[in-house]
């Protein structure tokens, strides 16, 4: 089981391989659906179901594994989808201490979904959404340090005190 990050971290860029042999990941993080992350987290008592996702950044697109009930591994490919479309999907960043967010309109659904992100993977959330909008898919590997994506207007940062 995958519970240590960077466990986690290879046992998803495998089911990348097994996706798409020629797809370089860049960027791998967790993410569940849905408005209330908190609650979400007490119900469902830590089980993944098929509303988590682990999302990959590759060099070709970005790929949505769904997490397998059985430990948190990645399990089907739901969604491959191109990054040009990957950039006019997503809305509404939020950067929070605990909870980052970020809507995201999936292939096949007419309203976007909220993409909850824990403090675990805040960074490589930072470092998916300033790939996607900036000029870094080109020649960025994996682990090469990011620039935090304080210049990009376009993302908003929410800290303590700030309403939503």
């Amino acid at each position: 089981m995958g519970f240590v990050k960077p466990t986690t971290v290879a046992q998803v860029a495998e089911a990348v391989r097994q996706s798409d042999p020629l797809a370089r990941p860049l960027v791998t993080l967790g993410a569940g659906t849905g408005r209330h992350p908190f609650l979400r987290a007490l119900l469902s008592d830590g089980v993944p179901d098929n509303d988590s996702f682990f999302v990959t950044l590759t060099d070709r697109s970005v790929l949505f594994h769904a997490v397998a009930a059985a430990g948190y591994r990645p399990g089907k490919l739901r969604y491959a989808i191109e990054h040009e479309q990957v950039r006019t999907r997503i809305s509404e960043v939020r950067r929070r201490p605990l909870w980052s967010t970020f809507r995201f309109r999936f292939p096949g659904h007419s309203q976007a979904a909220w993409l909850n992100v824990g403090r675990a993977w805040r960074p490589e959330m930072d470092r998916f959404l300033d790939a996607l909008h900036g000029d870094g898919l080109r020649g960025r590997a994996l682990g090469q340090p990011d620039s935090g994506g304080a210049g990009n207007p376009e993302h908003r940062q929410d800290g303590p005190g700030t309403a939503s």
